[in-house]
């Protein structure tokens, strides 16, 4: 099992590759937070309907535990969702945590997450032969607005043989 954040869900949604995370983790778990900010407020259409059809089969909306490390992150900087998803990741002993935020990856590596970013995701999928190709979406990321230094987008590449 995995434990995601908001930015990973979004975009590939929005890349209409919502059902890689099925297909490469089984089961994904999303804390309440992350839940209401991609369900609630129609801010990001196609995430709410793909998350609000993944959670009848291999998407579980989970309740943190331990709120005061919640309330820690918060006070970090962190916003609820980032916060929850890294508690939630720690409370599961999940095999990783999807994220893509820089800053808050920080957090997550010192509480033991195995991170992946969304372009991670994509070199893992193309590592299991479910796409042919990692620049194509990448590329795609980019013009959906997801930042990418030019010398990660290269790195990325690299250590995906293309």
């Amino acid at each position: 099992m995995v434990v995601s954040n908001t930015s990973p869900l979004v975009y590939l949604a929005a890349l209409g590759d919502f059902e890689l995370l099925r297909v490469l983790f089984g089961e994904v778990a999303i804390p309440e937070a992350v839940f209401g900010e991609v369900a609630a407020g129609g801010i990001h259409i196609p995430v709410a309907h793909a998350v609000e059809a993944a959670t009848a089969s291999w998407l579980s909306v989970r309740q943190i535990g331990n709120t005061l490390e919640a309330d820690r992150l918060r006070l970090a900087g962190l916003h609820p969702g980032e916060s929850d998803a890294i508690v939630l990741a720690t409370e599961l002993g999940s095999e990783a945590l999807l994220m893509d935020d820089g800053d808050v990856i920080r957090f997550a590596t010192a509480a033991g997450a195995n991170v992946i970013r969304t372009p991670g995701i994509y070199r893992l999928a193309k590592q299991r032969r479910l796409i042919a190709a990692v620049r194509p979406k990448l590329d795609d990321l980019r013009k959906a607005g997801f930042w990418l230094r030019d010398e990660h987008y290269r790195m990325i590449l690299e250590s995906a043989s293309e």
